[in-house]
């Protein structure tokens, strides 16, 4: 496998919006599931199976701590990623395929200006 085929699979792994909510929690900390499922408004079952992906990944660890799991990003170089991402999005409007201001009619009818290419 060619680090551009592993470099992928990660952010497949970690592109998905309840993934991304749960590292930039975890950039904050270790936390427990029902403090990740809380916080993010979703079921603990769901947190649960992302969890176990990102585990899977490599991405996030798990330490048992009495009646507790609690989980922490593997390396902190992850919650700089999740943090510097999150300010290129705002601060260049990356991937917004949808909400692209084309200026001129003509252009949006033709696809001309198009950030991101659906395919």
């Amino acid at each position: 496998m060619t680090i551009e085929e592993d470099q992928a699979r990660f952010l497949r792994c970690i592109g998905e919006p309840t993934r991304l909510g749960i590292l930039k929690l975890l950039a904050e900390g270790e936390k427990c599931v029902g403090e990740i499922a809380s916080v993010l408004n979703k079921e603990q079952s769901l947190i649960s199976h992302h969890l176990r992906a990102l585990k899977e990944c490599n991405i996030v660890k798990d330490e048992q701590e009495a009646q507790k799991v609690y989980y922490k990003l593997t390396d902190v170089r992850l919650a700089r990623l999740i943090i510097d991402s999150e300010a290129l999005m705002k601060e260049l409007s990356l991937c917004k395929c949808q909400e692209v201001n084309y200026g001129r009619e003509e252009n949006q009818r033709s696809g001309e200006g198009q950030i991101c290419p659906t395919s």
